[in-house]
Order: C-alpha cells, then structure tokens, then sequence
C-alpha cells in the first residue's frame, strides 16, 4: 500500500510501505537516499529508492538534497512495477561523484508462470547493479540473508551484461525481479 497522497506521513507509515517495520535505528535521512552503507552492528540496510514509483522526490535529472520533506513522499509505492515486456531505465537518484552510498531499484513484474527470461543490461554510469529474485530485505533491514530472496547475478556495471534466467516463481518470493543499482566510491 502507497504512502498517502496527502495529510499526514509518519515514520509507521514509511516503515510499513518499505517493508521495513521491524528496522531499529530508522532515520529519515537515511531512507530517503536509500542509504546503502551497511551497519554490521545491527546487520540492517535500508531498503533502495524504487524510481518507477511516482511519489519518489528524484527524477532523472535529480539528485537528493536538504532539506529532507516528508511531503515529498507522498503516494511513494515500493512496489511499483513494469512488465517484462517493458524497456526499464534504472538511474542514480544521488550524485556518483560525491560517494553518496545509496541505492536506487527498479522492479520487474515477472509474472506466476514458469519460464526463461533473457535479460540484456547496458549502462554507462558507475555502480554496482544487483538483481534478485524476491525481495532483497527482510522487515528488519536484514539484507538478503535470510533466504527470501535469491540473488542472480550482479557486479560493477557493464555494459556488456547479458544472461538468461530461469525463472521459476515461488508465491513466497513473490513474482518480481528487483533491480538494485548502488553508488560506489573511487
């Protein structure tokens, strides 16, 4: 369920939409960069930026900034998808110069049935781009270690990354390919 299109948006609410209800040490900052530093203390990352999502405050042309308005969250829906059928762009909604460790993601809806997709992925910006199958945190921001996801491929962007998947689909994965692109530093 989005975040509300208007009226009040609390903290409940942001956990909830991203599938982090559980998550200690939720700081609104954080989130809305999709913060990718990984804190080994707690084992919780915060969940990436879904792009496709109307109610996200980045577009291709920006980056995050301060000051950090809750307003600018309205109707953000994790979950919002594109059919495989469709051509998707996955940008970086922070600056990949200024080593922002953040994460945006893009979700595929890959459907109930059985089959094989060919996925073909070109880029010419810097990052890590990851993809799973299943949803890549846990409630808690543990991320992908407790066997709700399964990871495919991923790496140091290339634009020569091409792989066929198998997919078979499992009602406790859900039926969407997450595409997570992180920031590095140099």
């Amino acid at each position: 369920m989005p975040l509300p299109s208007s009226g009040q948006i609390t903290f409940d609410n942001v956990r909830v939409e991203a599938s982090q209800s559980s998550m200690t040490s939720y700081a609104f900052g954080a989130w809305v960069q999709g913060a990718a530093n990984y804190n080994t203390a707690t084992n919780q990352r915060y969940t990436p930026i879904n792009i496709l999502s109307s109610g996200s405050r980045f577009s291709t042309s920006a980056t995050y900034s301060a000051p950090y308005e809750m307003s600018d969250w309205y109707s953000y829906n994790s979950t919002a998808s594109i059919s495989s059928s469709v051509t998707g762009t996955l940008y970086h909604h922070f600056n990949e110069y200024s080593c922002d460790e953040a994460q945006s993601m893009l979700l595929i809806d890959a459907g109930t049935s059985n089959t094989t997709w060919s996925i073909n992925i070109s880029g010419s910006t810097v990052g890590y781009l990851n993809v799973y199958y299943g949803r890549p945190w846990t409630s808690t921001g543990a991320y992908n270690n407790t066997g709700s996801a399964t990871f495919i491929t991923g790496g140091l962007l290339n634009p020569n990354m091409k792989f066929n998947y198998n997919y078979t689909y499992d009602a406790n994965k859900e039926q969407y390919l997450y595409f997570v692109i992180a920031s590095i530093c140099p």
